[in-house]
């Protein structure tokens, strides 16, 4: 799948794709440079097996953001959660609303898969302009803190963000 776009202020086009094996090296490299941490080879696996819900955001075939997310089945199979593990956007692409972008994308794609109930991710209890994206644009609850979360960070400890699809559909009329 792939969702081509002009940026807004009519600058480069920006070209969404789903994540794929042989994106693994492009998105290895983004994330060396976005995060401070390095990601097993277990976190690619998983973006895989998540299917669109993992996208990639290309500038003239550079890979310039990535949202990588991974589904994880409830203990009693009866649904999943998508598990948003990192949002990230080179520093020179950022406020040009490829971050919203992407993360719209992975929403859309739980909210349209009913076996999915709920989205949740981290964040570090200091990024407060992070929390206050998921919570005001998108409606994301604050439903506690994950003490220590963060072995290399500091401080250590994040908040827990979820969004409760099930209650979403509910207040959403059929189309």
């Amino acid at each position: 799948m792939s969702d081509d776009d002009d940026d807004q202020g009519g600058g480069a086009r920006v070209v969404f794709r789903d994540f794929t094996p042989e994106h693994e090296d492009a998105l290895r490299k983004l994330n060396a440079v976005i995060f401070p941490i390095r990601y097993s080879d277990k976190f690619y696996v998983e973006c895989a097996a998540a299917g669109s819900a993992t996208q990639l955001a290309f500038v003239e075939d550079v890979l310039v953001g990535a949202i990588a997310c991974r589904l994880e089945l409830l203990p009693d199979r009866s649904a999943a959660k998508l598990y948003v593990m990192t949002v990230g956007v080179l520093a020179p692409y950022r406020d040009k609303q490829i971050g919203t972008r992407l993360l719209t994308h992975s929403l859309n794609f739980a909210f349209a898969d009913p076996f999915v109930t709920e989205v949740y991710l981290h964040v570090q209890v200091n990024n407060l302009d992070a929390i206050s994206f998921y919570t005001k644009k998108f409606g994301f609850i604050q439903q506690g803190v994950a003490l220590h979360y963060y072995k290399r960070l500091e401080p250590p400890d994040a908040a827990v963000l979820a969004l409760d699809l099930s209650k979403k559909r509910k207040s959403c009329p059929a189309s």
